[in-house]
């Protein structure tokens, strides 16, 4: 019974120790705080404006004919995102289209102003962030962004496209011999053997002619696209109001707490 009544009654000095603590050094822990607001608010009015604009995009679909007509990703999202990291793949025009002067330093992933992903539950697609001085700048320069990329995922696909145009005219040039050479053979003795073998060659050809035709078309049919309409921030993303006020705020009354416990100890000592 004693023990418990000594503890509340340390548990009650100690209470009125804390209290004290806070209103003996009231204005220094408030000086601080106030002090850490105005920080915080100068930051805010004096740290850049930063205007975000967010996009999901699909990658340019390939179709193959030689795989039971497959289609997959011109470029594999990874490599995109790796391929976006550098500054050499950034036209003069994109630069400019995005603020950056000629002579200025490109970073990595345009500065570090352009942010993509990996959508885990899409394998064709990769989430963008791009933030800019301006809501207008953040959309002109991901509109330069998206268009680039559809003309580069479009080269891909003409470099392998290209040997299926060479294989293609072989294909056309071979047909028209074979037409030729059946007409010569139709009144020959081994017109019936030889015929049907003519046949035969001809209708691959056809088929292989209307496969690469189709793989041409379809390959073009499915370009690199938004998936769903791009988001510009009206209102600026940084600094967050809200978050600058909390943290300066905070930590004033952090530091204010500290040197209040520094005097009340270098008085005590003294």
């Amino acid at each position: 019974m004693r023990d418990e009544k000594q503890q509340a009654a340390s548990v009650e000095i100690s209470l009125k120790d804390v209290v004290g603590f806070f209103i003996r050094n009231q204005r220094l822990i408030v000086f601080f705080g106030v002090a850490g607001l105005l920080f915080s608010t100068a930051y805010i009015l004096l740290a850049p404006k930063k205007y975000e604009a967010r996009w999901q995009m699909e990658m340019s679909q390939f179709t193959n004919t030689n795989a039971n007509t497959s289609t997959s990703n011109i470029e594999d999202p990874a490599a995109l995102i790796q391929r976006l990291r550098f500054s050499s793949s950034y036209p003069a025009a994109v630069q400019q289209s995005c603020g950056i002067s000629k002579d200025g330093e490109l970073g990595e992933y345009l500065g570090g102003a352009l942010e993509v992903q990996i959508i885990s539950s899409l394998d064709k697609a990769v989430g963008m962030k791009l933030r800019a001085r301006s809501d207008t700048l953040a959309r002109q320069c991901a509109e330069a962004i998206v268009a680039m990329i559809v003309v580069q995922q479009q080269g891909l696909i003409d470099e392998r496209l290209a040997g299926r145009k060479e294989l293609l005219l072989q294909y056309q040039q071979a047909l028209l011999e074979e037409k030729q050479q059946l007409d010569e053979i139709k009144n020959t003795e081994f017109a019936n053997f030889a015929y049907l073998a003519k046949l035969d060659k001809l209708s691959w050809l056809r088929t292989r002619i209307d496969a690469l035709n189709e793989e041409a078309y379809l390959s073009k049919k499915h370009p690199a696209k938004l998936t769903f309409p791009m988001i510009v921030s009206s209102k600026p993303v940084s600094p967050r109001v809200g978050l600058a006020l909390l943290f300066g705020v905070s930590l004033g009354l952090i530091l204010g707490v500290l040197s209040a416990l520094v005097r009340d100890k270098w008085r005590r000592e003294s």
